[in-house]
């Protein structure tokens, strides 16, 4: 009887494609990093994902999960589930997906990349709302990269232990729900306008949890060859050692498009978080994105200042070339060898890459970068000049 059941759900997914459509591949991702200072340091990874999709009707399920092989000090492999994500239309007004899928929120300041839950959107046609509640503790930690609480006793930065897995595969806990939404036609039809609210609740073995929530916000703008991207985001934690405190981040970014024979752009943007002061908390960001490609601090008390300028120099073929300035807000947030003062000014970071995608399934990049420390004030006089190499691949088929 199971036998018979199997042949006949084979059957119906081979040959009544109006009912099913099934799609599967794999992905292989490779990078290398070489950054030098005072001595060279090679790290890197390699990930080799399968993946399925089948749709049936307004539903689909798409799954792909792998091994992810950690290069460094301690290189080890450990299995990554990257995307189980069941999607269902209900209707033309609304549709939900649950399980392991991406999500990032409205102001682009606060959390992006994979969590676990359930995300639920209303197409209201003037405008569109969605609702979410995100849980990250089940994570493969060195590749979701979850802001570790100030209080949290434990360390995420050790190599998976197999005979310990428990408490060294896993990221930091936190359970995170919101409300969204995102409104289109503000100002003239061509701006679009975002808006959100975000709870993150710290589920982590802190003696003191520390909880906080965002208000979000961040408009877009498109006239003609230019483009304007403004976000802030306010954040509210109370703490019983601290009481209420508030903490601020804002981001803003111009683009033009020169009226060249190539496809280019000119981009100018700035970015700003408190630091830790008698007035403002430290922003806490609760994805640890790197602010820039070098020195890679996270956004909490930090003010960066960026050019970049990207051209499509072919159609299979795109390079950039930039710069930035960094500068911390407090002086606690950020911490590194050879950082000896109080001052602010921590210098310039000058970075230069190629994409190339020579098929439509296979991508090859190489960026490297410069920190110049002689252009800050924050390092000591002895610190050498910094530099880091990436190359890296990416395979589908």
């Amino acid at each position: 009887m199971k036998r018979a059941i199997l042949l006949l759900f084979v059957f119906i997914l081979g040959f009544v494609p109006g009912l099913f459509a099934l799609e599967f591949g794999a992905v292989i991702k490779g990078d290398i990093n070489i950054t030098g200072q005072d001595e060279t340091d090679t790290s890197g990874g390699v990930l080799f994902a399968p993946w399925v999709s089948v749709l049936f009707g307004e539903a689909e399920l798409y799954a792909s999960a792998g091994i992810n092989t950690i290069i460094g000090d301690d290189t080890f492999a450990a299995p990554d589930v990257l995307r189980l994500e069941f999607s269902y239309r209900l209707n033309p007004m609304v549709s939900f997906r649950v399980g392991r899928f991406t999500w990032q929120d409205p102001s682009h300041l606060v959390a992006q990349g994979r969590f676990d839950g359930a995300d639920f959107h209303f197409d209201l046609e003037k405008f569109r709302l969605g609702v979410n509640a995100l849980y990250t503790g089940l994570l493969f930690k060195n590749a979701a990269e979850i802001n570790v609480s100030p209080a949290d006793p434990k360390d995420y930065s050790g190599k998976l232990d197999w005979d310990d897995f428990g408490e060294t595969y896993f990221a930091p806990r936190r359970f995170l729900t919101s409300v969204y939404g995102e409104f289109p036609g503000y100002p003239s039809g061509k701006g679009v306008l975002y808006a959100g609210l975000l709870a993150q609740f710290d589920l982590s073995d802190a003696d003191e949890a520390f909880h906080t929530q965002y208000l979000l916000l961040r408009h877009t703008l498109v006239i003609n060859k230019f483009d304007l991207d403004l976000a802030g985001a306010v954040e509210m934690e109370n703490t019983d050692a601290d009481g209420l405190r508030f903490g601020f981040a804002y981001s803003l970014t111009g683009g033009w498009q020169p009226p060249t024979k190539i496809a280019d752009r000119v981009s100018l943007g700035v970015a700003w978080a408190s630091g830790d002061g008698s007035a403002t908390a430290a922003f806490f960001p609760i994805t640890t994105e790197a602010q820039s490609f070098v020195l890679k601090p996270i956004l909490s008390g930090m003010l960066i200042a960026r050019i970049n300028y990207e051209a499509r120099i072919l159609p299979s073929l795109k390079a950039e070339l930039g710069g930035c300035y960094l500068v911390r807000t407090d002086s606690g947030s950020f911490t590194a060898p050879y950082l000896e003062t109080d001052s602010y000014p921590l210098g310039a970071e000058i970075i230069a890459g190629f994409y190339w995608v020579p098929f439509s399934d296979l991508l090859l990049s190489a960026k490297g970068g410069v920190f110049i420390p002689q252009t800050g004030t924050a390092f000591s006089d002895d610190m050498p000049v910094t530099w880091r190499v990436n190359v890296g691949t990416v395979f589908s088929f």
